[in-house]
């Protein structure tokens, strides 16, 4: 590791002494732990992606800090109050929801060409090509009419009328005057051949304060103000974003300055947050945000062994989450009894619950049949041993702690577990899309409030070849009912009414397990005294979507 860290550093300085970009005391040096499998917006929903991203582009909409719906890239939220949502008849006979929306009008691509209705056009039409995986489909499956009505003026009509259904998410605007002479080539080999891969330091790609100035791959990303810009101009004049493959390094680099900044969304885990506030709290100002993120580990069904309800619920009893709460993060992160947070509306407690019970682990493990001798291994009738791999991502020194913790537990109940990690850009990019885990898969995802768990839960969001690996039910699960109820709760205006349907969905996943839940975190800012503005949100948009706000102070 220390080979690969230098080479990284020699790349860094590289970096900051090249004359294309602003003096070093200008520039804010971020560093963050892993790098996406790509930049491309429509093709991963990963959180380091999303962090980068945000420093360079602007959402429709997003939720902001009070975990309400607003416009970033549009002037109004629509509603059936205000007419801009109105209920339009389908020609299958159903109801659908038509939105209007409005782009500023000054807004320009980082090249100079104005943003407008035709990069939105582009866009949709992109994601709703069967030939193109985008990550989040189920948005583009459900668009049943775009219609442009000038150059800033659209409305855009969805096939349905949900809880949400004036909440434009998912869409991510595209250049089209870049992008479109690509992907007309050949639309299945778009994601490989686009600009966003060949060319990311292309200005054209970027609209927000900041444009990517220059990119080393699993590295470093360089960022440099917008001059077409339209916001509020950035006081901070240049970013680097360096990413670490291990925490170590990371802490390493910040006590001795050549990082300045690590964001709780995807810098040190909250562990080392708390140990780095012991010894040099003094010198930082540090911030812990209670946030919509869920640890948990992913349940592969096609394994046969895991495919066993009993089998899963005996490995939630065998390990103690509340010494892991307590010793690895201060008791700041709360073991989940599922994926909802205690702090979102529809959350019970009335749910099955698994607290260490060594004896209950045993007892579901000899009715699954796999018993044991004394303290050798779990065996089958066939002889077979209670065997599985658990996966998790190289940049997570805590993430491994867990698992060393999570693999001695098991041992003593009898399951021998082999624990394999690889880089975050492989995992997410490649072993969980493509469900190439022969066990358990360990991390974590942010979300927003009252979030539908439609791409996580439904059967028709498995990942296969035939679908061209999209949706992000990485686990198999296939439950009819689960499915049912999701449907239900989407379509239902009334939130009183909504709340039951939550519940039991809550109850069902407790006890199906289709993943394991670990806990709900807290995320750790460290910022040097001097930096400020920035407002962490505890959901699943990232503090960089405001860094425009962000600024330099004497200290």
């Amino acid at each position: 590791m220390r080979k690969f860290f230098g080479i990284l550093l020699l790349a860094w300085a590289t970096i900051i002494t090249s004359t294309s970009l602003a003096k070093a005391e200008e520039t804010l040096k971020i560093g963050i732990s892993g790098y996406p499998e790509t930049l491309h917006p429509a093709f991963s929903s990963s959180a380091v992606q999303s962090y980068i991203l945000g420093f360079v582009r602007r959402q429709i909409m997003v939720y902001n800090h009070d975990w309400k719906i607003a416009c970033m890239m549009c002037d109004t939220v629509p509603s059936f109050e205000n007419g801009l949502a109105k209920r339009v008849p389908l020609k299958d006979g159903k109801e659908g929801v038509q939105l209007s929306l409005s782009l500023p009008e000054n807004a320009k691509w980082g090249d100079g060409e104005p943003l407008t209705t035709q990069d939105v056009a582009f866009s949709i039409e992109v994601g709703k090509n069967e030939k193109v995986a985008v990550a989040n489909k189920e948005v583009f499956n459900r668009i049943v009419d775009f219609n442009i009505i000038d150059d800033h003026h659209f409305t855009v009509t969805m096939d349905r009328i949900d809880y949400s259904y004036n909440a434009f998410l998912g869409v991510e605007i595209l250049p089209a005057h870049l992008e479109k002479p690509v992907y007309d080539q050949d639309p299945a080999t778009y994601q490989k051949r686009s600009l966003y891969v060949t060319a990311p330091d292309t200005p054209g790609l970027w609209f927000g304060p900041y444009l990517v100035k220059k990119v080393i791959t699993a590295s470093a990303v360089m960022l440099e103000a917008n001059p077409y810009w339209w916001g509020e101009k950035p006081q901070i004049t240049a970013i680097q974003l360096r990413n670490f493959e291990n925490t170590a390094a990371l802490e390493a680099s910040l006590r001795s300055g050549e990082i300045d900044y690590t964001p709780g969304e995807i810098g040190l885990s909250i562990d080392k947050v708390i140990a780095f506030q012991k010894r040099f709290g003094d010198k930082y100002d540090i911030i812990y945000k209670k946030g919509l993120f869920y640890s948990h580990l992913d349940v592969n069904s096609a394994f046969a062994p895991l495919g066993d309800r009993r089998v899963r619920q005996a490995l939630l009893y065998a390990i103690d989450r509340d010494e892991i709460s307590q010793k690895l993060f201060a008791g700041k992160n709360t073991p989940a009894l599922d994926f909802i947070h205690p702090d979102d509306p529809v959350f019970t407690d009335d749910v099955a619950h698994y607290p260490f019970d060594p004896a209950k682990a045993d007892a579901l493990l000899n009715e699954a049949g796999w018993t044991r001798t004394g303290t050798a291994m779990r065996k089958n009738a066939k002889g077979e041993t209670l065997h599985f791999t658990l996966y998790g991502a190289t940049e997570s020194s805590t993430g491994q702690l867990i698992q060393q913790v999570l693999q001695n537990r098991w041992k003593q109940a009898g399951i021998d577990v082999d624990i394999l990690n690889q880089p975050a850009r492989v995992l997410f990019g490649e072993t969980l899309p493509e469900r190439k885990f022969d066990g358990l898969a360990m991390f974590g995802w942010l979300s927003a409030p009252e979030h539908l768990p439609l791409t996580i839960l439904k059967s028709d969001q498995i990942p296969t070849a035939e679908n061209h690996f999209e949706g992000q039910n990485y686990t198999g699960y296939d439950n009819p009912k689960v499915d049912a109820l999701i449907d239900q709760i989407e379509l239902e205006l009334d939130f009183n009414k909504r709340v039951p349907l939550w519940h039991e969905l809550q109850k069902i996943y407790a006890t199906d397990l289709p993943a394991l839940p670990l806990y709900h975190g807290e995320q750790g800012f460290i910022f040097p005294k001097w930096l400020k503005g920035i407002r962490p949100t505890g959901h699943m948009y990232p503090s960089s979507l405001w860094a425009e706000q962000w600024y330099r102070t004497d200290q």
